[in-house]
């Protein structure tokens, strides 16, 4: 029992991992072994690094105040536009616009570069 105290959260961010993309070289993987009562197990993490800045890819996206479809719209910005991205959570981009206005994005219509 006790192992699953260990195990099922990095099972949990293992699968978190394995939906983003993989890694440039092998420098990004780590391997983490655990021993289990009559095996051990060996599990992968892949470390994807987030952009420093993406392009809006769609023809308008919707500048959010917090990650989530259900969060309030605060701006539309066009395609082409350059953002600098602070950090990438659960496929939205905390970003900031050329005119120093933050926000949230869907990472799928913004670009990396």
């Amino acid at each position: 029992m006790r192992i699953f105290k260990y195990l099922l959260p990095i099972l949990f961010l293992s699968l978190a991992c394995s939906l983003t993309t993989p890694p440039a070289n092998k420098a990004d993987v780590v391997s983490v072994q655990m021993p289990a009562p009559t095996q051990i197990a060996t599990i992968t993490i892949r470390l994807t690094p987030i952009p420093t800045t993406c392009i809006v890819t769609a023809t308008v996206l919707h500048l959010r105040e917090c990650a989530g479809l259900d969060c309030k719209i605060k701006d539309w910005l066009e395609q082409g536009e350059k953002l600098s991205v602070q950090q990438n959570v659960n496929g939205w981009y905390q970003v900031t616009t050329p005119t120093g206005e933050s926000g949230w994005v869907n990472s799928n219509y913004c670009g990396g570069l």
